[in-house]
């Protein structure tokens, strides 16, 4: 399951000593709609880091990440599954 985006947003960085780059974050509503899930992406040369993240205490024991799937392809299953 994927759900909703909320809001998105990119700016961009100056680097550390490698070159400039940017930092992608697009924030998801959870399941109860309580919390969100956050996708962010730091496409700055030396640190090209992918994560996604369930922030939310509820869903986090309730749900959790397909396995084997990119930050950008994540989707959820019950944690019972």
């Amino acid at each position: 399951m994927r759900t909703d985006r909320l809001r998105s947003d990119s700016h961009d960085v100056a680097g550390w000593g490698a070159g400039a780059g940017t930092v992608e974050r697009d924030e998801f509503r959870c399941p109860c709609g309580d919390g969100a899930i956050i996708e962010e992406h730091e496409n700055v040369p030396g640190f090209r880091e992918h994560n996604v993240w369930l922030d939310c205490d509820k869903c986090r024991a309730e749900w959790r990440f397909v396995d084997g799937r990119s930050a950008r392809q994540w989707g959820l299953v019950p944690a019972t599954a």
